[in-house]
C-alpha cells in the first residue's frame, strides 16, 4: 500500500511541477479566469513576394503569443460600392475570364502569415498587393458559444465578443 501511495504521490509532484505561468496567456482575466477575445488590424500594407513559395505574403508577430487552443479569424477590408467591408479569408476573388486571386492565411502560437496567390501573375495588378488593410480576431476555443455565430459576418463576430472599435488595436 505505501509503494501505490508512494507511486502516486510523485506522479502527482511530476504532474503539478510541468505547469508554468507561461503557458497562461495574457488574455485570461486573472480575477475570475474568464478568457476574452482580442482584435487588431494590420494597415495600409504593402504583401511582398516570398521566393522560396512563389506567394505573396506578409509575417506579422502575435502579441500576444496564442494560447494553445485559440483560433483566429481574419478578414480583408474591401470598398464595396464606396463603402468598407471586411470580408473574411480564405477568400477566392474571382476576376474576368477564369483568372482568379486567393487570399488565405495560417499561424502558430507566434506568428501569422496572411498571404495571396494568384492563376495570373499577381506582381502585374499591385491593386491585390499593395495597401491592404486587415482586421485579426483572437477566439478562445474554450467559447463553446462562437459555433452560433456565422463567422463571414465580421460585425456579428465583433458584436458576440464585444469587441468595440475603440477596443481594436492598430498595428501599421
Amino acid at each position: 500500500m505505501k509503494k501505490i501511495f508512494l507511486l502516486l504521490a510523485m506522479t502527482g509532484t511530476l504532474a503539478f511541477t510541468g505547469c508554468t505561468d507561461d503557458d497562461v496567456p495574457p488574455q485570461v482575466i486573472e480575477n475570475n479566469n474568464t478568457f476574452v477575445s482580442e482584435a487588431f488590424q494590420i494597415n495600409n500594407v504593402n504583401l511582398a513576394l516570398e521566393p522560396s513559395t512563389g506567394r505573396f505574403e506578409i509575417l506579422t508577430k502575435l502579441q500576444p503569443r496564442l494560447y494553445p487552443s485559440d483560433v483566429i479569424l481574419v478578414y480583408r477590408m474591401v470598398n464595396d460600392n464606396g463603402t468598407s467591408v471586411w470580408q473574411q479569408i480564405p477568400r477566392t476573388l474571382y476576376l474576368s475570364g477564369e483568372d482568379e486571386v486567393d487570399y488565405d492565411f495560417n499561424f502558430n502560437r507566434d506568428d501569422l502569415l496572411i498571404f495571396a496567390d494568384a492563376t495570373f501573375d499577381l506582381a502585374t495588378a499591385p491593386e491585390f498587393l499593395n495597401n491592404q488593410t486587415f482586421r485579426v480576431v483572437i477566439i478562445p476555443a474554450d467559447d463553446a458559444s462562437m459555433n452560433r455565430i456565422n463567422y463571414d459576418d465580421y460585425n456579428a463576430v465583433a458584436e458576440r465578443l464585444e469587441i468595440k472599435e475603440s477596443d481594436v488595436r492598430m498595428i501599421n
